[in-house]
């Protein structure tokens, strides 16, 4: 993968058998194996197609440092999502009143997959929606870790949206604390409370996370086989101790539709170093492989859960 400023730093290139040349209104790709020249017309707001054409040509994967601001939505959208992405999205906004005019709403960036695409789909929203709100991306850092977020700064830097970095040591006294029975729990809740204490001092309303059909439904079974009640994670819901609200516009989107929208993108993915999301012993893990397994003979089985406890959601 290739990273570049603008289209000229192409100009000279080589890769491969290829040879590339830059020209005002358009790209000649010389291939010196086979002895022939192509060339590509472009246009200068639209960079992102231009780089997509040169990847199917000649497998040259070129990624922009800053995507112009006019090519910013034919970026995110304009992949074949409209059915198993966008259009849950917009129904899942629009059934829980997600977004209004003058919100300011953080999000919270995990450098996951989901995080990102719940970015992405707010940066839609504002460009397509005509209501006015403000973005504030938001990535709480555990300094055991390291500086291991300079990939999603500049992703959103690229997408025009400034990432603030909150560093923490919760992960080393979390990790060492063998008391804690539920140590995911315990770290989700102290990285909420970090995100919620910046929201207050930033005057922020709204808070995005990234959970989607699967984690409501697998949260829902935890609770049922492991703590005996019917919790649920609700799409969106007021936090009256904070005064802010919680939305999960990813609420109706199938983890596997995300994970095809972050590959097809090739989203910035953080890895994860924590043992507990790989574990054998993962409680979530088990549930998720159970849900999987009742897929293959009931492919919508997800949607028929989700729907199934709905009525929890008020």
């Amino acid at each position: 993968m290739l990273k570049i400023d603008k289209i000229i730093d192409l100009d000279g290139y080589r890769f491969q058998n290829y040879i590339f040349e830059i020209l005002d209104d358009k790209v000649r790709i010389e291939n010196t194996k086979e002895e022939i020249t192509i060339e590509i017309n472009y246009e200068a707001h639209k960079i992102v197609k231009l780089l997509d054409k040169i990847y199917k040509l000649t497998e040259l994967k070129v990624v922009l440092s800053q995507i112009d601001e006019r090519e910013i939505l034919s970026f995110i959208q304009d992949k074949g999502f409209e059915k198993t992405l966008w259009s849950p999205i917009g129904k899942a906004m629009h059934d829980y009143n997600m977004i209004e005019e003058g919100d300011r709403i953080a999000i919270g960036i995990s450098g996951g997959k989901d995080s990102l695409t719940v970015l992405n789909a707010l940066l839609r929203v504002k460009k397509i929606s005509g209501i006015k709100f403000e973005i504030f991306p938001i990535h709480i850092h555990p300094v055991e870790e390291g500086g291991k977020y300079g990939d999603i700064k500049e992703y959103c830097k690229k997408m025009g949206v400034e990432l603030q970095v909150i560093e923490t040591s919760i992960g080393e006294s979390i990790l060492t604390n063998k008391e804690l029975k539920n140590p995911c729990f315990m770290c989700a809740r102290v990285r909420r409370g970090l995100l919620y204490k910046e929201m207050k001092t930033q005057n922020i309303n709204k808070l995005v996370l990234g959970h989607h059909k699967d984690d409501i439904i697998e949260t829902f079974l935890l609770n049922v086989f492991y703590q005996g009640n019917m919790g649920v994670m609700k799409p969106a819901y007021d936090s009256e101790e904070y005064g802010l609200k919680v939305i999960r516009p990813l609420a109706y989107v199938e983890e596997k539709e995300i994970i095809k929208y972050a590959k097809k993108l090739n989203l910035p993915i953080l890895h994860n170093d924590c043992p507990y999301e790989t574990s054998d012993n993962s409680k979530r893990l088990k549930v998720k492989k159970m849900i999987e397994e009742l897929s293959k003979d009931s492919p919508n089985i997800r949607s028929v859960m989700l729907n199934s406890i709905k009525n929890l959601f008020v």
